[in-house]
Protein backbone atom coordinates (compact mmCIF):
# COMPACT_ATOMS: atom_id res chain seq x y z
CA UNK A 1 0.00 0.00 0.00
CA UNK A 2 2.95 2.33 0.93
CA UNK A 3 4.64 1.91 -2.68
CA UNK A 4 1.15 2.74 -4.93
CA UNK A 5 0.79 6.25 -2.69
CA UNK A 6 4.36 7.52 -3.49
CA UNK A 7 4.60 8.06 -6.97
CA UNK A 8 1.06 9.88 -6.10
CA UNK A 9 2.47 11.77 -3.83
CA UNK A 10 5.43 12.49 -6.38
CA UNK A 11 3.09 14.00 -9.43
CA UNK A 12 1.05 15.83 -6.83
CA UNK A 13 4.21 17.52 -5.55
CA UNK A 14 6.13 18.37 -9.00
CA UNK A 15 2.92 18.62 -11.29
CA UNK A 16 3.27 22.31 -12.09
CA UNK A 17 7.07 21.55 -13.09
CA UNK A 18 5.99 18.57 -15.45
CA UNK A 19 3.49 20.66 -17.17
CA UNK A 20 5.89 23.29 -18.13
CA UNK A 21 8.46 20.81 -19.19
CA UNK A 22 5.74 19.23 -21.35
CA UNK A 23 4.42 22.49 -22.40
CA UNK A 24 8.09 23.86 -23.61
CA UNK A 25 8.71 20.54 -25.59
CA UNK A 26 5.58 21.60 -27.53
CA UNK A 27 6.66 25.15 -28.62
CA UNK A 28 10.23 24.08 -29.17
CA UNK A 29 8.95 21.30 -31.62
CA UNK A 30 6.41 23.88 -33.24
CA UNK A 31 9.48 25.96 -34.23
CA UNK A 32 11.47 23.35 -35.60
CA UNK A 33 8.25 22.31 -37.83
CA UNK A 34 7.86 25.71 -39.16
CA UNK A 35 11.12 26.68 -39.57
CA UNK A 36 11.93 23.85 -42.09
CA UNK A 37 8.89 24.95 -44.49
CA UNK A 38 9.31 28.39 -45.12
CA UNK A 39 7.64 29.29 -48.47
CA UNK A 40 10.51 30.78 -50.39
CA UNK A 41 12.11 27.33 -50.64
CA UNK A 42 8.60 26.02 -52.81
CA UNK A 43 10.37 25.81 -56.67
CA UNK A 44 10.98 29.42 -56.86
CA UNK A 45 7.58 30.33 -57.85
CA UNK A 46 6.35 33.60 -56.91
CA UNK A 47 3.40 33.49 -54.02
CA UNK A 48 0.92 34.50 -56.17
CA UNK A 49 1.15 31.18 -58.94
CA UNK A 50 1.31 29.52 -55.31
CA UNK A 51 -2.01 27.53 -54.05
CA UNK A 52 -2.86 25.16 -51.89
CA UNK A 53 -2.98 21.07 -52.77
CA UNK A 54 -4.37 18.84 -50.63
CA UNK A 55 -2.09 15.48 -50.33
CA UNK A 56 -2.77 12.38 -48.77
CA UNK A 57 -0.34 10.59 -46.72
CA UNK A 58 -0.55 6.87 -46.99
CA UNK A 59 1.13 5.76 -44.58
CA UNK A 60 -0.17 8.02 -41.59
CA UNK A 61 -3.32 8.21 -43.16
CA UNK A 62 -3.81 11.62 -42.61
CA UNK A 63 -3.81 14.78 -44.72
CA UNK A 64 -1.41 18.15 -44.88
CA UNK A 65 -1.59 20.92 -46.81
CA UNK A 66 1.37 21.71 -48.96
CA UNK A 67 2.15 24.65 -51.53
CA UNK A 68 2.10 23.66 -55.41
CA UNK A 69 3.32 25.86 -58.50
CA UNK A 70 0.70 25.87 -61.34
CA UNK A 71 0.93 27.82 -64.78
CA UNK A 72 -0.93 30.56 -64.94
CA UNK A 73 -4.19 30.97 -67.44
CA UNK A 74 -4.19 33.62 -70.47
CA UNK A 75 -4.88 36.51 -68.74
CA UNK A 76 -8.32 38.32 -70.30
CA UNK A 77 -9.20 41.50 -70.46
CA UNK A 78 -13.05 43.04 -71.74
CA UNK A 79 -13.00 44.77 -74.55
CA UNK A 80 -14.30 44.70 -78.47
CA UNK A 81 -13.35 42.33 -81.08
CA UNK A 82 -13.41 42.87 -84.55
CA UNK A 83 -14.47 40.29 -87.06
CA UNK A 84 -14.63 41.31 -90.96
CA UNK A 85 -16.51 38.43 -93.04
CA UNK A 86 -16.47 36.33 -89.50
CA UNK A 87 -12.83 36.85 -89.03
CA UNK A 88 -11.12 37.54 -86.03
CA UNK A 89 -8.92 40.53 -86.90
CA UNK A 90 -8.31 41.99 -83.26
CA UNK A 91 -9.28 43.30 -80.04
CA UNK A 92 -9.50 46.91 -78.69
CA UNK A 93 -10.51 48.68 -75.97
CA UNK A 94 -13.86 49.95 -76.59
CA UNK A 95 -15.95 49.91 -79.48
CA UNK A 96 -15.73 53.95 -80.10
CA UNK A 97 -11.71 52.99 -80.88
CA UNK A 98 -13.01 50.21 -83.37
CA UNK A 99 -15.47 52.56 -84.92
CA UNK A 100 -12.98 55.39 -85.36
CA UNK A 101 -10.10 52.45 -86.95
CA UNK A 102 -12.71 51.63 -88.77
CA UNK A 103 -14.16 54.95 -90.22
CA UNK A 104 -10.46 55.97 -90.92
CA UNK A 105 -9.48 53.09 -92.93
CA UNK A 106 -12.98 53.40 -95.09
CA UNK A 107 -12.70 57.17 -95.92
CA UNK A 108 -8.81 56.82 -97.22
CA UNK A 109 -10.17 53.77 -99.41
CA UNK A 110 -13.08 55.76 -101.04
CA UNK A 111 -10.85 58.70 -101.58
CA UNK A 112 -8.30 56.05 -103.26
CA UNK A 113 -11.27 55.20 -105.41
CA UNK A 114 -12.38 58.51 -106.48
CA UNK A 115 -16.01 57.87 -104.85
CA UNK A 116 -18.29 60.78 -104.38
CA UNK A 117 -17.83 62.87 -101.50
CA UNK A 118 -21.34 63.23 -101.31
CA UNK A 119 -21.72 59.12 -101.60
CA UNK A 120 -23.05 56.90 -98.47
CA UNK A 121 -20.16 54.93 -97.92
CA UNK A 122 -19.47 51.40 -95.98
CA UNK A 123 -17.55 48.43 -96.05
CA UNK A 124 -19.01 45.77 -99.06
CA UNK A 125 -18.23 43.56 -95.99
CA UNK A 126 -19.95 41.91 -92.99
CA UNK A 127 -18.58 43.77 -90.33
CA UNK A 128 -19.21 43.33 -86.57
CA UNK A 129 -17.89 44.43 -83.21
CA UNK A 130 -18.29 42.26 -80.81
CA UNK A 131 -18.27 43.01 -76.90
CA UNK A 132 -16.50 40.27 -74.58
CA UNK A 133 -13.47 39.28 -73.06
CA UNK A 134 -10.23 38.82 -75.10
CA UNK A 135 -6.20 37.43 -74.74
CA UNK A 136 -4.25 40.37 -73.58
CA UNK A 137 -1.91 39.70 -76.46
CA UNK A 138 -4.87 40.43 -79.49
CA UNK A 139 -5.33 43.90 -78.42
CA UNK A 140 -4.68 46.18 -80.87
CA UNK A 141 -4.51 50.39 -81.41
CA UNK A 142 -6.63 51.86 -83.68
CA UNK A 143 -3.41 52.94 -85.89
CA UNK A 144 -2.40 49.30 -85.60
CA UNK A 145 -6.11 48.54 -87.30
CA UNK A 146 -5.24 50.54 -90.46
CA UNK A 147 -1.99 48.61 -90.99
CA UNK A 148 -3.74 45.35 -90.63
CA UNK A 149 -6.57 46.92 -93.15
CA UNK A 150 -4.26 48.16 -95.69
CA UNK A 151 -3.56 46.14 -98.60
CA UNK A 152 -5.13 43.23 -97.61
CA UNK A 153 -6.09 42.16 -94.16
CA UNK A 154 -4.32 40.40 -91.70
CA UNK A 155 -4.92 40.21 -87.37
CA UNK A 156 -3.18 40.78 -84.93
CA UNK A 157 -0.70 37.96 -85.34
CA UNK A 158 0.36 39.35 -88.65
CA UNK A 159 -1.54 36.12 -90.41
CA UNK A 160 -2.94 37.29 -93.97
CA UNK A 161 -6.87 36.67 -93.71
CA UNK A 162 -8.60 35.64 -96.71
CA UNK A 163 -10.97 38.51 -97.18
CA UNK A 164 -11.21 41.53 -99.62
CA UNK A 165 -12.19 44.24 -98.16
CA UNK A 166 -14.08 46.28 -100.71
CA UNK A 167 -16.42 49.60 -100.30
CA UNK A 168 -19.82 50.01 -100.99
CA UNK A 169 -21.68 54.00 -101.89
CA UNK A 170 -24.73 54.96 -102.64
CA UNK A 171 -25.45 58.25 -104.48
CA UNK A 172 -28.39 60.43 -105.19
CA UNK A 173 -28.23 61.61 -108.78
CA UNK A 174 -30.77 62.68 -112.02
CA UNK A 175 -30.36 62.88 -115.41
CA UNK A 176 -32.28 62.97 -118.10
CA UNK A 177 -33.83 60.28 -119.95
CA UNK A 178 -35.72 59.05 -123.00
CA UNK A 179 -39.13 57.19 -122.14
CA UNK A 180 -39.68 54.98 -124.91
CA UNK A 181 -43.51 54.93 -126.67
CA UNK A 182 -45.03 51.11 -127.07
CA UNK A 183 -46.62 50.01 -129.80
CA UNK A 184 -50.54 48.92 -129.98
CA UNK A 185 -51.79 46.17 -132.35
CA UNK A 186 -55.15 46.07 -133.39
CA UNK A 187 -56.50 43.68 -135.32
CA UNK A 188 -59.56 44.07 -137.62
CA UNK A 189 -61.42 42.65 -140.31
CA UNK A 190 -62.33 46.47 -141.30
CA UNK A 191 -59.22 46.18 -143.07
CA UNK A 192 -57.97 43.03 -145.85
CA UNK A 193 -55.90 40.43 -144.29
CA UNK A 194 -52.62 41.49 -144.22
CA UNK A 195 -53.06 45.28 -144.88
CA UNK A 196 -51.74 47.46 -141.96
CA UNK A 197 -52.39 50.99 -141.40
CA UNK A 198 -50.74 53.35 -138.83
CA UNK A 199 -53.56 55.04 -136.61
CA UNK A 200 -51.61 56.75 -134.10
CA UNK A 201 -47.84 57.54 -134.96
CA UNK A 202 -46.47 57.24 -131.67
CA UNK A 203 -43.41 58.96 -130.57
CA UNK A 204 -40.53 59.16 -127.37
CA UNK A 205 -40.85 61.04 -124.70
CA UNK A 206 -38.44 62.96 -121.90
CA UNK A 207 -38.05 62.86 -118.31
CA UNK A 208 -35.65 63.88 -115.54
CA UNK A 209 -35.18 60.33 -113.36
CA UNK A 210 -33.63 60.76 -109.67
CA UNK A 211 -32.07 57.24 -108.94
CA UNK A 212 -29.68 55.67 -106.10
CA UNK A 213 -26.57 54.55 -107.92
CA UNK A 214 -25.16 52.11 -106.03
CA UNK A 215 -21.65 51.24 -106.69
CA UNK A 216 -19.06 48.74 -105.39
CA UNK A 217 -15.48 49.64 -105.47
CA UNK A 218 -16.35 52.80 -107.69
CA UNK A 219 -17.99 50.28 -110.32
CA UNK A 220 -21.45 50.30 -111.01
CA UNK A 221 -24.01 47.60 -109.51
CA UNK A 222 -27.31 48.61 -109.62
CA UNK A 223 -30.26 51.77 -109.13
CA UNK A 224 -33.26 52.18 -107.35
CA UNK A 225 -35.57 54.53 -109.18
CA UNK A 226 -36.92 56.84 -106.71
CA UNK A 227 -38.74 59.20 -108.96
CA UNK A 228 -39.72 59.96 -112.30
CA UNK A 229 -40.44 63.58 -113.55
CA UNK A 230 -42.38 63.16 -117.27
CA UNK A 231 -41.26 66.74 -118.66
CA UNK A 232 -42.60 65.46 -121.82
CA UNK A 233 -44.85 62.31 -122.23
CA UNK A 234 -44.23 59.37 -124.87
CA UNK A 235 -47.30 59.13 -127.23
CA UNK A 236 -47.94 55.49 -128.16
CA UNK A 237 -48.04 53.88 -131.46
CA UNK A 238 -51.55 51.98 -132.27
CA UNK A 239 -51.07 50.24 -135.69
CA UNK A 240 -54.40 48.45 -137.26
CA UNK A 241 -53.92 44.63 -138.94
CA UNK A 242 -56.46 43.80 -141.25
CA UNK A 243 -58.09 40.69 -140.66
CA UNK A 244 -61.06 40.72 -143.63
CA UNK A 245 -61.28 38.16 -146.07
CA UNK A 246 -62.15 39.61 -149.85
CA UNK A 247 -65.42 38.48 -150.14
CA UNK A 248 -66.08 41.29 -147.33
CA UNK A 249 -66.70 44.92 -148.59
CA UNK A 250 -66.80 48.56 -147.54
CA UNK A 251 -70.32 48.22 -147.31
CA UNK A 252 -70.78 45.31 -145.00
CA UNK A 253 -68.06 47.19 -142.66
CA UNK A 254 -69.73 50.65 -142.15
CA UNK A 255 -73.10 49.90 -141.25
CA UNK A 256 -73.81 52.27 -137.90
CA UNK A 257 -75.53 52.51 -134.77
CA UNK A 258 -77.25 55.51 -134.35
CA UNK A 259 -74.73 57.11 -131.77
CA UNK A 260 -77.26 59.10 -129.91
CA UNK A 261 -81.23 58.24 -130.24
CA UNK A 262 -82.73 61.88 -130.76
CA UNK A 263 -83.71 64.06 -133.65
CA UNK A 264 -81.47 65.97 -135.99
CA UNK A 265 -81.99 69.33 -135.67
CA UNK A 266 -79.06 70.44 -138.62
CA UNK A 267 -78.20 68.53 -141.78
CA UNK A 268 -75.40 68.21 -143.72
CA UNK A 269 -74.71 71.07 -146.10
CA UNK A 270 -74.93 74.63 -146.57
CA UNK A 271 -75.36 76.67 -143.39
CA UNK A 272 -75.40 80.13 -142.34
CA UNK A 273 -72.69 81.28 -145.26
CA UNK A 274 -70.63 77.86 -145.00
CA UNK A 275 -70.83 74.05 -145.43
CA UNK A 276 -71.98 71.85 -142.29
CA UNK A 277 -69.74 69.30 -142.53
CA UNK A 278 -72.15 66.75 -140.42
CA UNK A 279 -75.46 66.51 -138.55
CA UNK A 280 -77.08 67.69 -135.19
CA UNK A 281 -79.08 65.80 -132.90
CA UNK A 282 -80.60 66.55 -129.83
CA UNK A 283 -83.55 66.09 -127.70
CA UNK A 284 -85.46 67.81 -124.71
CA UNK A 285 -83.03 67.84 -121.75
CA UNK A 286 -80.24 65.80 -123.33
CA UNK A 287 -77.65 67.91 -121.97
CA UNK A 288 -75.20 64.85 -120.33
CA UNK A 289 -77.12 62.22 -121.78
CA UNK A 290 -74.67 59.29 -123.04
CA UNK A 291 -73.07 58.73 -126.46
CA UNK A 292 -71.90 55.42 -128.27
CA UNK A 293 -69.45 54.88 -130.78
CA UNK A 294 -71.37 53.90 -133.90
CA UNK A 295 -68.86 51.01 -135.06
CA UNK A 296 -66.31 48.78 -133.68
CA UNK A 297 -62.80 50.99 -133.79
CA UNK A 298 -60.01 52.50 -132.14
CA UNK A 299 -60.18 56.11 -130.71
CA UNK A 300 -56.86 58.42 -132.31
CA UNK A 301 -57.96 61.38 -130.85
CA UNK A 302 -59.94 62.28 -127.15
CA UNK A 303 -59.25 65.72 -126.39
CA UNK A 304 -60.61 69.81 -126.75
CA UNK A 305 -60.02 69.75 -130.71
CA UNK A 306 -60.73 73.54 -131.76
CA UNK A 307 -64.27 74.56 -131.89
CA UNK A 308 -65.39 71.01 -131.24
CA UNK A 309 -64.61 71.72 -128.24
CA UNK A 310 -64.45 68.10 -126.25
CA UNK A 311 -64.27 65.82 -129.12
CA UNK A 312 -63.83 62.10 -129.82
CA UNK A 313 -62.58 60.72 -133.49
CA UNK A 314 -62.69 56.78 -133.56
CA UNK A 315 -60.71 54.96 -136.54
CA UNK A 316 -62.90 52.32 -138.11
CA UNK A 317 -60.62 51.00 -141.00
CA UNK A 318 -60.75 51.47 -144.72
CA UNK A 319 -60.04 55.13 -143.98
CA UNK A 320 -63.28 55.44 -142.48
CA UNK A 321 -63.61 57.74 -139.15
CA UNK A 322 -66.63 59.08 -137.33
CA UNK A 323 -66.11 62.21 -134.81
CA UNK A 324 -68.39 62.89 -132.16
CA UNK A 325 -68.06 67.01 -130.89
CA UNK A 326 -69.25 69.56 -128.01
CA UNK A 327 -69.06 66.57 -125.19
CA UNK A 328 -69.74 67.83 -121.84
CA UNK A 329 -66.93 64.92 -120.75
CA UNK A 330 -65.45 62.53 -123.01
CA UNK A 331 -65.18 58.76 -121.39
CA UNK A 332 -62.87 57.33 -123.37
CA UNK A 333 -58.77 58.01 -124.28
CA UNK A 334 -56.11 58.08 -127.30
CA UNK A 335 -56.00 54.15 -128.26
CA UNK A 336 -58.45 52.92 -126.52
CA UNK A 337 -60.45 49.93 -128.57
CA UNK A 338 -64.31 50.31 -128.77
CA UNK A 339 -67.16 48.02 -130.11
CA UNK A 340 -70.01 49.44 -131.79
CA UNK A 341 -72.72 50.75 -128.37
CA UNK A 342 -69.84 51.71 -125.95
CA UNK A 343 -70.32 55.24 -124.41
CA UNK A 344 -67.83 57.52 -125.61
CA UNK A 345 -68.40 60.57 -123.80
CA UNK A 346 -71.83 63.06 -122.86
CA UNK A 347 -73.76 65.68 -124.51
CA UNK A 348 -72.31 69.08 -123.81
CA UNK A 349 -71.95 72.43 -125.47
CA UNK A 350 -68.94 72.90 -125.49
CA UNK A 351 -66.88 74.40 -128.34
CA UNK A 352 -68.87 76.74 -130.98
CA UNK A 353 -72.25 75.88 -130.48
CA UNK A 354 -75.78 77.51 -129.49
CA UNK A 355 -77.34 74.93 -126.99
CA UNK A 356 -76.32 71.13 -125.92
CA UNK A 357 -76.74 68.82 -128.68
CA UNK A 358 -74.25 66.25 -130.19
CA UNK A 359 -72.35 67.02 -133.84
CA UNK A 360 -71.63 63.87 -135.60
CA UNK A 361 -69.18 63.24 -138.93
CA UNK A 362 -68.27 60.77 -141.23
CA UNK A 363 -64.94 60.70 -142.74
CA UNK A 364 -64.03 58.79 -145.88
CA UNK A 365 -60.03 59.05 -146.51
CA UNK A 366 -59.72 62.27 -144.98
CA UNK A 367 -63.36 63.92 -146.75
CA UNK A 368 -66.77 64.52 -144.87
CA UNK A 369 -69.59 62.57 -146.46
CA UNK A 370 -72.97 62.62 -145.70
CA UNK A 371 -73.28 60.56 -142.25
CA UNK A 372 -76.75 59.72 -143.09
CA UNK A 373 -75.04 56.94 -145.71
CA UNK A 374 -73.88 55.20 -142.90
CA UNK A 375 -76.66 55.63 -140.45
CA UNK A 376 -80.52 55.71 -140.68
CA UNK A 377 -82.59 58.55 -138.33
Amino acid sequence: MESSIKPLNFIKKYRIALVSVAAFAVALGCIISFAGNDASDVSGVSSEYVVSATVSSESAGTQSSLPESVAPEAALLCGTGIYIDNCFIGAVSDSAVAESALNTVLNERASELNIDPSAEISFNNSVDLVSGEYATDSFVTASDVARMLDNGVSNYLGESIPVKLSVRSVVTASEKVVLEYNTKTIYTDALANGKKSVLIKGYNGEGIETAEIISVDGVETGRNVVSLDVTTPAKDSVVRVGSRSSSHSVSSVAKFVKPYDGIITSYTGPRWGRIHKGIDIAGPGCHGDPVVAASSGVVVLAEWYSTYGNCVIIDHGNGIQTLYAHFSSITVSEGDVVSAGDVVGKIGDTGNTTGSHLHFEVRVDGECVNPLFFVKY
